[in-house]
């Protein structure tokens, strides 16, 4: 089929129909389904049939089902099946951007595994954007498809409303909003594909949306809420119950006013932050303390915004004791 179709490479406008495993909700290029790639390119296609490889040049795009991937070249890497060639890998460059319905990622250059269903998008920085996030990553931002994960490196951001969070790694798991999915990490039973499928097949609706579970923060650690901010070593953060957990020479500051500490349980719907020595089972860590300034305006008052006493650290199970990070032992 590609040898058929690649005699076409010189002209104005060139469309090309690869084998290659539809889209369902969020970024899903290699998920199985009835739709073939389309490849259009302003500047033509060429076919390298030795190094088993097309290239398509010149506002080069590829669609599959409502996946769309643009940029100026898109390289589509192929093997020879026992039912024709197979697309196993499609690498992007220049101008780079990946959209669904409801997600959009942009960068410089992309490469994406069909097998192994990771997209890797790099940029200055590399970008994403959900309905209710946007992310972004100096040095790369990796998407694992199956498992609904997306990990971000090098002075990695993310952004909730009036909420961010900063880190050298995030790691943000996401479910499919609007659209029924499999638990993270399981595979959906798969469908049987109308074409030759190089990747994972596995079937899913459309019309849904990513939407962010949980995020693991990793390195230089910084949280942002509308009134404090909150440093570490190592954070999480739960959306469903609203609790982030920061650790490792912890330090809130609100208003002028800053509190040192082991760990802090920060819960963003009541707005309520406690700081405690040392995580809960970490033994006694640090000792808490606090440095308050008076308000300037009104120096008699000497308003304090943190008001009053902070433990040392957290009774097992107790009230704002809080279950400890992922990773650390009780």
């Amino acid at each position: 089929m590609i040898r058929s179709i690649l005699r076409a490479t010189c002209v104005a406008t060139a469309l090309l129909i690869l084998a290659a495993p539809a889209v369902a909700q969020g970024f899903d290029l290699s998920k199985g389904g009835d739709n073939q790639i389309q490849v259009y390119a302003d500047s033509g296609i060429e076919w390298h049939s030795e190094a088993l490889r097309v290239i398509a040049r010149g506002n080069a795009k590829a669609i599959r089902g409502t996946m769309t991937v643009t940029a100026d070249t898109l390289t589509a890497h192929y093997r020879k099946g026992a039912n024709g060639d197979e697309i196993w890998r499609l690498d992007a460059e220049g101008n780079v951007t990946l959209a669904s319905p409801n997600e959009t990622a942009t960068g410089t250059k992309a490469s994406y595994d069909l097998d192994k269903a990771i997209f890797v998008l790099r940029g200055q920085p590399a970008r994403m954007a959900t309905p209710t996030e946007k992310y972004s990553a100096t040095e790369s931002i990796e998407y694992w498809e199956t498992q609904r994960m997306a990990v971000l490196r090098g002075k990695a951001v993310a952004v909730q409303a009036d909420k961010k969070l900063e880190a050298d790694v995030l790691t943000a798991h996401f479910h499919d909003k609007g659209a029924a999915s499999a638990r993270p990490g399981q595979r959906q039973a798969p469908v049987k594909p109308a074409v030759k499928s190089a990747g994972p097949a596995a079937a899913g609706g459309g019309g849904g949306s990513l939407e962010l579970q949980r995020a693991d923060a990793y390195g230089n650690v910084a949280l942002t809420t509308a009134s404090e901010v909150i440093t570490g070593d190592r954070g999480d953060y739960n959306v469903e119950s609203g609790i982030a957990t920061v650790s490792g020479s912890v330090r809130i500051t609100r208003e002028g006013n800053q509190l040192n500490g082991g760990y802090a349980n920060v819960n963003l719907h009541t707005g309520v932050s406690k700081l405690f020595g040392a995580a809960p089972g970490g033994g006694e860590g640090q000792r808490v303390q606090g440095v308050f300034h008076p308000d300037k305006k009104d120096a008699e008052s000497r308003r304090a915004v943190f008001k009053g006493n902070t433990p040392v650290k957290p009774q097992d199970g107790g009230e704002g004791g809080g279950q400890p990070p992922a990773g650390e032992k009780r």
